[in-house]
C-alpha cells in the first residue's frame, strides 16, 4: 500500500469516527447536501418517466402486430422510429387517394390487415373535443391497443370504451347507454388507446367497427395494423415510404438500421436545439453553488470545533497536508453518505409524485423510468460539492497556530471584504445580459445564465455588505447588536450562510415576478365574447331552434337564435367548409368575427336596438356593419365566400357587394376591453338566400343571467334531445394565481427557513464560548434565547433582502418577452411589457419567514449553557 493511500485510509477512519461522535452537525450537513441531491434525482426521474421512448410506446402503438401504416399520399422520408421526417408532392399536386387494405396487401403479400378509422368529434357534457376510433379489438394482433382500467373491449356494434375523462364528464357507468356523436351506444369499458402516456384529461372513445359508420365516411383517417410471418424490415419500410406510407415497424424499433442505411433528415429537423443542454448546465451549476454555500459554514464550524484535535495531529508530526486531508475526508464521508441517501429518497418518492401530479396538471406520465447516468452524476456532484465546501475551512485549519490551538486560545476572526471588484464586474455583466439578450423572444437561457452571474457577483460582494451592516449594529437593541456584531466578525462563516439564502430567494423572486407578470398580462388581455353573465347555447349537428326552445322552457327564459354565415360539412364527405368574411383592409379576414344572419327582432333578443332606417336597410337586402371603416367610398360592403372541400381543394373566392349602413352592433358594456359585437356584419335571411350565401343557425343567447339551478335545468333538458348541444356562460377571466402563489410561498418559505435555521444553528454552535461569557456576567436564559432569535433574524432577513434585490432584474427581464408583443393583443392595450411585482410574496420571504425562524431558534436554544473550562493564557 502506498504512503498516500495509507494516509487517506487513516483520514477516512478518523472522519468516520468524528461523524459518529458529532451526530447533530453530521445530520445538519447531510440535510444540506442530501436535499439538493434528492430533488435533482426526483427531477431527472420525472423527466425520464415523462419522456416515453418509441420502444416503451411500441405495444400501445402496434398492439401485437408487426407494423402500423398510415397513408400520406406522396413519397416520404422518415426516421426508423417514426418520430421525424416528412415529404412533399414532387409536382405540388393533391395527394393520391388512400389505396385501402387492398393496396396494403398488394405491397405486403400474405399479410393480415386490421383497419383503424378515426375522426374528431365534440362530446356532450363538457367533455371537450376528442378522437373517436373504430377498430375490432378481438383479433390477437390488437392485444395491447386498448389499456383498460375497467370493463372489457367492444365486441359488437354499439359498444364503446371511453377515456376516464369522458366517462366522468358524462357520468356514465359500465353498461349504461349514452349519446356519443349522435349515436346511442353502450359503455362496456374505460381505458386509453394508443399510448402509454395518457393525458388524464383527454377525451376519446373506441367503438366496434360500424358503431359510428366511420367506414362510410371519406373524411375519416385510416391506419392499418399489419401482421405477417416475416418481419417488416427497414428495406420494407423504405419501399412503403416510396409508395406514400408512414410506417412504424416492430422489427425496426428493436433492430435499428445503421446510420449509413438511413435517410438524411437534415432538411426536416431544422438543426439541433442545444437550449435544453444549456439550461441543464445552468441548473447543475446552480445546484452545485447552493450545496457549497449551504455546507461551507457547517464544515467551517466543524473544523473550528476540531482545532485542538487537529493541532495534536500537527504536534505529533502531521504536515499541513495531513490536516487538510483529515477535514476533506470528513467532507467526503458526509458527502458520499448524504448523496447516496438523498438519491435513494429521491428514487423512493418519485413514484408518489408521478401518481399525484396528473391530478393537478393536464399531463400524464409513461412507465416509471430511472435515468441512471443522471443519478450517478448527481451523487458524484454531491460529493464534489461537499469537497469544495470543505476546501476553504481545510486550508484555514491547516495554517492555524498549533500552540494557540493546544492551549484553547481562539484565533482572531478574519474580516476580508471578499472580491468586490470581481463581484461588481459579474453583476454588471449579468445585468447587461439580462436586459439585452434576456428580453428578446426565447431569452430564457440568457436570463438563467445572467441570474447565475449576478448571484455569484453578489456572493463576492456579501462580505462587504456584512461589514457595512456591522457598522450600524451599535444603534440596535442588545440582542440584535450582539447578533450583528457576531455576523460581521465571523464573516467566513456568515458569508456563505447569507449567500445561500440569497441565492434561493433570488431564483424565487425572478420566478415570482415573471409568473405574476404573465398572469396579469393574461388578465388584462382577456377579451369578452359576450357580456358578463350571458349564457350561449350552441348546436353542433343541426339548427339550434329546437334546443333553444327546450332550454328556454326548462329555465323559464328566452333563448334567441341567430344564423352564422358559412357552413361546416359542406360537401358529401361532411369535412369541407365554407367561410364568409368581410373584405376590408382595416380588419383583415382572420381578425373578424362571423357574419351574422338575423332579423331585427332576433338582433333585439341579442341586446341590439336598431333605428327604423337601419331596420329598413336590413329588410331591403342591405347589410349592417360594426363601423364606418368597413364601407367603401360608395357606402357598400363586400362579403367574400371561401370554400374548401374534404380533399383539400379550394374553390375560387366569390365576393358579393351589398349596400351597407354602420350600426351599433355592440351587445353591452363589459368590465374591460372593447365591447363585444354580435358580428362584424349582419344580413337578413332573405338576403343570404338571394345572394346564395349559406348559413347555419347554430347558436342562441339567453335574454337574462341564469342561476346555477337554471343551468342545471337547461343541461337536463338538453340531455333528452338528440344531437350535440353545449352551453357556455361568459364568466370573464377566470384564471387564478392561487396555486402558483401557494407553491412559491411554500417552496420559498421552506427553503429560506431551512437555510436560516441551518445557518443559525451553526452560528450558535460556534458561539458557545460567547454564551458562556454572557452567563458568567449574569445574562439569563431569556437573553441567550433573544440572541439566538436575533441571529436568525439577521441571517434570514439579510439573505432574503439581498435575494430580492438580486432576483429583481432577472424577473423583469424574464417578464419582458412573456408579456410583450403577443399575437391577438386588444386594441388600446399596447404591446407591453406588463410588469407585476408580487409584493406580498416578497414581503413574506423578507419579513415573515425570518421571524418564524427566530421563534424556532428561541424555542430550541438551551437556556442554560454548560460552564466552559478556560486555560490560563
Amino acid at each position: 500500500m502506498s504512503a498516500a493511500l495509507a494516509r487517506w485510509r487513516l483520514a477516512l477512519r478518523m472522519a468516520r469516527r468524528d461523524v459518529r461522535r458529532s451526530k447533530g452537525r453530521s445530520a445538519l450537513v447531510a440535510v444540506m447536501v442530501g436535499t439538493p441531491v434528492m430533488l435533482a434525482v426526483m427531477l431527472s426521474t420525472l423527466y425520464a418517466t415523462d419522456d416515453v421512448t418509441p420502444l416503451e410506446d411500441m405495444t400501445a402503438q402496434l398492439g401485437s402486430s408487426d407494423a402500423r401504416l398510415s397513408w400520406h399520399g406522396y413519397p416520404i422520408e422518415q426516421s426508423p422510429d417514426g418520430q421525424e421526417g416528412g415529404g412533399s408532392s414532387a409536382e405540388d399536386r393533391a395527394p393520391e387517394p388512400d389505396p385501402g387494405p387492398g393496396g396494403v396487401r398488394a405491397l405486403l403479400p400474405g399479410a393480415e390487415i386490421l383497419e383503424v378509422r378515426s375522426t374528431y368529434v365534440t362530446f356532450v357534457g363538457r367533455a371537450g373535443t376528442g378522437r373517436l376510433r373504430e377498430v375490432d379489438t378481438t383479433p390477437p394482433m390488437a392485444d395491447g391497443l386498448v389499456d383498460l382500467t375497467e370493463g372489457r373491449t367492444p365486441e359488437r356494434v354499439g359498444e364503446i370504451v371511453l377515456t376516464p375523462h369522458v366517462r366522468d364528464r358524462l357520468d356514465a357507468a359500465l353498461g349504461e347507454t349514452v349519446d356519443v356523436a349522435g349515436r346511442d351506444v353502450t359503455v362496456v369499458g374505460v381505458g386509453t388507446f394508443g399510448s402509454v402516456d395518457p393525458n388524464p384529461f383527454a377525451s376519446g372513445a373506441v367503438g366496434f367497427p360500424g358503431t359510428f359508420d366511420l367506414g362510410e365516411s371519406d373524411g375519416a383517417e385510416r391506419e392499418y395494423l399489419v401482421d405477417r410471418d416475416a418481419p417488416v424490415t427497414w428495406e420494407d419500410v423504405k419501399r412503403l415510404n416510396s409508395e406514400g406510407f408512414w410506417v412504424i415497424s416492430r422489427h425496426v424499433l428493436e433492430n435499428p438500421p445503421p446510420a449509413s442505411a438511413r435517410y438524411d433528415l437534415d432538411a426536416w429537423d431544422g438543426g439541433r436545439d442545444t437550449s435544453a443542454e444549456a439550461v441543464l448546465v445552468i441548473i447543475v451549476t446552480a445546484v452545485l453553488l447552493q450545496v457549497v454555500l449551504l455546507a461551507g459554514p457547517a464544515f467551517a464550524v466543524g473544523a473550528r470545533r476540531q482545532r485542538r484535535d487537529l493541532a495534536l495531529l500537527a504536534a505529533a508530526g502531521g504536515t499541513p497536508a495531513d490536516v487538510r486531508r483529515t477535514v476533506l475526508a470528513q467532507a467526503a464521508v458526509l458527502g458520499a453518505g448524504s448523496s447516496v441517501v438523498g438519491a435513494a429518497l429521491g428514487l423512493a418518492l418519485s413514484p408518489l409524485v408521478i401518481a399525484v401530479l396528473p391530478r393537478w396538471f393536464d399531463e400524464g406520465f409513461g412507465p416509471y423510468d430511472v435515468m441512471w447516468p443522471a443519478v450517478v452524476v448527481t451523487v458524484v456532484l454531491g460529493v464534489v460539492a461537499s469537497l469544495l465546501a470543505a476546501l476553504v475551512p481545510a486550508r484555514q485549519v491547516a495554517n492555524q497556530d498549533v500552540t494557540a490551538a493546544l492551549v484553547g486560545r481562539r484565533a482572531a476572526p478574519s474580516r476580508r471584504n471578499g472580491w468586490p471588484l470581481v463581484g461588481l464586474v459579474l453583476v454588471a455583466v449579468g445585468l447587461g445580459v439580462c436586459f439585452t439578450a434576456g428580453i428578446q423572444p426565447g431569452g430564457e437561457t440568457a436570463v438563467a445564465a445572467s441570474t447565475v452571474a449576478i448571484v455569484l457577483g453578489t456572493v463576492f460582494l456579501t462580505p462587504l455588505v456584512i461589514g457595512l451592516v456591522g457598522r450600524v449594529g451599535g444603534r440596535m437593541p442588545l440582542t440584535l447588536r450582539l447578533a450583528v456584531r457576531d455576523t460581521a466578525r465571523q464573516r467566513s462563516r456568515s458569508t456563505p450562510a447569507i449567500a445561500a439564502v440569497m441565492a434561493t430567494v433570488a431564483g424565487l423572486t425572478a420566478l415570482a415576478i415573471a409568473n405574476a407578470s404573465d398572469f396579469e398580462h393574461d388578465r388584462r388581455s382577456y377579451e369578452f365574447t359576450y357580456p358578463l353573465g350571458t349564457t350561449m347555447l350552441s348546436e353542433e349537428s343541426g339548427p339550434v331552434d329546437t334546443a333553444a326552445q327546450a332550454a328556454g322552457e326548462a329555465a323559464r327564459v328566452t333563448f334567441t337564435p341567430i344564423g352564422t354565415a358559412g357552413q361546416r360539412g359542406s360537401d358529401a364527405a361532411g369535412e369541407g367548409w365554407i367561410d364568409v368574411a368581410v373584405e376590408t383592409e382595416d380588419w383583415g379576414r382572420w381578425d373578424t368575427r362571423e357574419v351574422a344572419v338575423a332579423t331585427p327582432e332576433e338582433l333585439a333578443g341579442w341586446g341590439i336596438e336598431l333605428t327604423p332606417e337601419q331596420g329598413e336597410t336590413l329588410r331591403t337586402g342591405g347589410a349592417l356593419v360594426a363601423g364606418p371603416s368597413l364601407l367603401d367610398g360608395d357606402g357598400r360592403v363586400t362579403l367574400g365566400t371561401y370554400e374548401e372541400t374534404s380533399d383539400g381543394a379550394s374553390e375560387d373566392p366569390r365576393t358579393v357587394a351589398l349596400d351597407g349602413s354602420a350600426a351599433d352592433l355592440g351587445m353591452g358594456a363589459v368590465p374591460q376591453g372593447r365591447e363585444p359585437v354580435v358580428a362584424l356584419a349582419v344580413i337578413a335571411p332573405q338576403t343570404a338566400q338571394a345572394q346564395a350565401i349559406p348559413y347555419e343557425r347554430s347558436r342562441a343567447l339567453a335574454d337574462s343571467t341564469l342561476t346555477a339551478q337554471q343551468l342545471r335545468d337547461v343541461r337536463a333538458a338538453l340531455r333528452e334531445l338528440p344531437g350535440e348541444q353545449s352551453t357556455w356562460t361568459e364568466q370573464g377571466f377566470d384564471g387564478t394565481f392561487t396555486v402558483q402563489l401557494l407553491l412559491l410561498v411554500g417552496a420559498g418559505g421552506i427553503a429560506v427557513l431551512i437555510g436560516t435555521l441551518s445557518a443559525t444553528g451553526l452560528a450558535l454552535a460556534d458561539a458557545r464560548p460567547d454564551f458562556a461569557t454572557l452567563a458568567a456576567v449574569g445574562a439569563g436564559p431569556r437573553t441567550r434565547r433573544g440572541v439566538a432569535a436575533a441571529q436568525a433574524v439577521v441571517l434570514g432577513a439579510l439573505g432574503a433582502l439581498l435575494g430580492v434585490l438580486v432576483g429583481f432584474a432577472p424577473g423583469l427581464a424574464a417578464a419582458w418577452p412573456l408579456t410583450s408583443g403577443r399575437w391577438g393583443a386588444l386594441e388600446g392595450t399596447g404591446s407591453g411589457p406588463v410588469i407585476d411585482v408580487p409584493w406580498g410574496i416578497l414581503a413574506t420571504l423578507v419579513f415573515v419567514v425570518p421571524l418564524i425562524a427566530a421563534v424556532a431558534s428561541a424555542i430550541v436554544t438551551r437556556g442554560r449553557v454548560p460552564l466552559t473550562r478556560r486555560l490560563a493564557q
